[in-house]
């Protein structure tokens, strides 16, 4: 504008004419420069006041948003007020009674605060303190206010403010966070510097952050922060390097040998490698947790011996308790134990598992004979049980259903209380009844062994006697026989020499067969011969020996022929036996031979009418050296040989009688196989 009328100035100069017209188009220039001016201005405070405003809104969106409260302190009055929420009464408070809702710890806190804003030094502080919200009631509701405080001065001259401005934020809930967090840190580190484990952190490219004192003393850490560990990734340890890939990492447990022989290390250990992922599944950390179990393997190899030790010791035990209770069963054999307090036999079969009970009354029933000593112990057991004994007992059965009664050997040994009190007594109880019938049977034989004995002496008199007989007849009719004159007379000395020497033969065939069974048995050779033949043979010659008068011969052959496999001459020896024995004993009546052959048997016998047998001698009579007379001539042998023979041939042999004077009737049975078509042939 001052330029304007310096241009124009000269012009009115020149030229008095053009003053007027100038001077109004200047005024207008004027006014509308002053117009323009002016609303320029008035729309540019219009748009900062709108600005201000709408910050204004923000703020105070913001400060309703943020829950925090806003208060203005004045420093000349010295009294605080609500700028923003209801922190403080209506009225406001004074800065003494203000003071009295702080925490007395946090006093000289807040006192510096203001200390700081008042001084000048700084134009904005903060602090943390403990605000009592109930205030003049003073109930002690302490909440945690973080205080930014801000000084305002009215000019720049001013040196000291005139107010401060002051914004808590209500931090307890933050604080008391933050406190747990760092409880729960600290003892997250306790629980990390102090554990058994061996703990170590690591980034997600896999180099160590932190190890705990454990991972240090089990890896032989030779610093702090060893550069062996610290300068190479997890994936290149000697112990990984075959185990996880930097590429992918997932969980992984193992137990190995850790060897690192750059830093010594030479224990069995157990590893959990655990991956940290974000909500994305990325890879932030590893977590590396180590357990030395070397001593725990060595526990673990000795328990497993142990163990093994232990089954087969069971093995064994059980072993041995089957082969006690095999034997027990074998030996009929129990073991006992009786209690004296409670007065009761355990019988055990095994070594453990009790087979039955008796009460001491029970146990005393069992024994046939009532004054037993074992009865009379069990009577006083705490006085008579008190020294190790035995005894052979005759029982009824205490483990077996029968009626027949047992010998059993019983023995006891006590035991003892620490005072040296009898408690009860321990042993076994074993059935010995099948000894003690040995024991008798062998009792009997050996007086059977004498009675042989002796019988064998009177029979080697006897065979002396019986083979002198004979001799003496022989010998003294042949000197004899040259002195005789007439036939007749020669004839009947040669006749009773003959006999004799037939006597002799049978004697001398008797002693050669029981030799012969001495020595081996007698040998059954069959052969297949038309028996019916041969026994007419055998009858023919026995017929001769029958000399009494008033006694008959009788053969009966019921079959014209019968080709069967047989051995002729110990049939004949076994006939000639019977018929021998019959003429010895038959002064009258009959002797009667024959025999059946009956479903593959050959049935043959021999009946007489003489002095029969009796009953009780009936089932000893084919025993050797018997004889029921011994007035009658003969050894003894002879039905004994004929037993033998009976036996080898797999049959039978026996003597029927009603008893003396009644007859006997010798017989024997056995397996024969003949030819029945010839015989069938020979019928038609």
């Amino acid at each position: 504008m001052n330029s304007l009328f310096a241009y124009i100035s000269p012009l009115l100069a020149t030229s008095p004419d053009l003053v007027s017209p100038l001077l109004v188009l200047l005024t207008v220039i004027a006014f509308l420069a002053t117009w323009a001016i002016n609303r320029i201005i008035i729309l540019r405070i219009r748009k900062r006041s709108a600005q201000t405003k709408e910050i204004s809104d923000i703020m105070q969106h913001t400060l309703n948003l943020s829950n925090n409260f806003v208060l203005r302190l004045d420093l000349q009055k010295r009294h605080a007020t609500n700028m923003h929420g209801n922190l403080l009464p209506e009225d406001g408070i004074s800065y003494e009674e203000g003071m009295t809702c702080v925490h007395p710890d946090d006093r000289s806190i807040f006192r510096d605060f203001i200390i700081s804003l008042i001084s000048g030094e700084k134009q904005t502080c903060e602090c943390l303190f403990r605000w009592d919200t109930s205030m003049r009631e003073h109930r002690q509701t302490w909440r945690y206010m973080h205080n930014m405080g801000v000084a305002e001065f009215i000019s720049d001259m001013q040196k000291t403010p005139s107010a401060i401005f002051c914004t808590l934020t209500d931090q307890t809930e933050t604080v008391k966070h933050e406190r747990e967090t760092k409880d729960l840190t600290e003892r997250y580190k306790t629980i990390f510097e102090q554990s058994i484990v061996g703990l170590a952190f690591y980034d997600k490219k896999g180099y160590l952050i932190t190890a705990n004192h454990k991972m240090q003393e089990l890896m032989n850490f030779q610093s702090e922060h060893d550069p062996f560990y610290y300068d190479q990734p997890i994936y290149d340890l000697p112990t990984f390097r075959e185990v996880i890939s930097h590429r992918h990492i997932e969980e992984l447990y193992f137990c190995t040998k850790s060897v690192i022989i750059e830093r010594g290390v030479n224990c069995y250990t157990e590893m959990r490698v655990h991956p940290i992922r974000n909500e994305q599944g990325q890879l932030l950390y590893i977590t590396l947790s180590i357990r030395d179990i070397t001593q725990e393997r060595e526990l673990y190899l000795r328990n497993k011996e142990d163990d093994e030790k232990i089954r087969r010791t069971n093995e064994n035990i059980q072993q041995y308790e089957a082969e006690i209770r095999y034997l027990m069963e074998a030996c009929d054999m129990r073991f006992w134990r009786a209690s004296f307090e409670t007065r009761e036999v355990t019988f055990y079969k095994g070594l453990s598992t009790p087979e039955s009970h008796l009460t001491f009354d029970e146990f005393k029933t069992y024994f046939v004979d009532a004054d037993s000593t074992i009865v009379r112990n069990f009577s006083n057991p705490e006085q008579y049980m008190s020294e190790p004994a035995a005894s052979l007992c005759h029982t009824r059965p205490l483990f077996h259903e029968s009626e027949e009664l047992q010998w059993n050997y019983v023995d006891s040994v006590p035991y003892f209380d620490e005072n040296g009190k009898p408690q009860g007594c321990y042993g076994v109880f074993r059935n010995v009844t099948d000894l003690v019938k040995k024991q008798e049977l062998l009792k009997q034989e050996t007086e059977r062994a004498n009675d042989s004995g002796r019988m064998k002496s009177v029979f080697m008199a006897n065979m002396t006697h019986e083979i002198r007989t004979p001799l003496n007849s022989i010998v003294g009719f042949s000197d004899v026989l040259p002195m005789l004159t007439t036939p007749e007379e020669k004839n009947e000395i040669v006749r009773v020499i003959m006999n004799n020497c037939d006597m002799l033969l049978r004697l001398i065939n008797d002693i050669l067969a029981i030799s012969s069974l001495d020595a081996g048995g007698i040998r059954i050779e069959p052969r297949m011969v038309d028996f019916s033949k041969a026994f007419d043979d055998i009858c023919e010659s026995l017929e001769q020996r029958v000399e009494e008068p008033g006694v008959a011969f009788i053969k009966d052959n019921p079959y014209p022929q019968l080709d069967a496999c047989v051995d002729v001459g110990r049939i004949q020896q076994v006939i000639t036996n019977f018929v021998t024995n019959a003429v010895k004993y038959t002064h009258e009546g009959h002797i009667k031979v024959g025999y059946r052959h009956e479903d593959g048997l050959l049935y043959l016998y021999c009946e007489d009418t003489g002095a029969g047998i009796p009953k009780d001698s009936q089932e000893k009579i084919f025993d050797r050296f018997v004889k029921l007379n011994d007035y009658v001539q003969g050894t003894g042998l002879g039905l004994s040989i004929c037993k033998a023979i009976a036996d080898g041939c797999h049959g039978e042999i026996g003597v029927n009688s009603e008893g003396e004077g009644k007859g006997s009737t010798f017989w024997i049975r056995i397996p024969c196989e003949v030819n029945t078509e010839n015989n069938d042939k020979h019928e038609e």
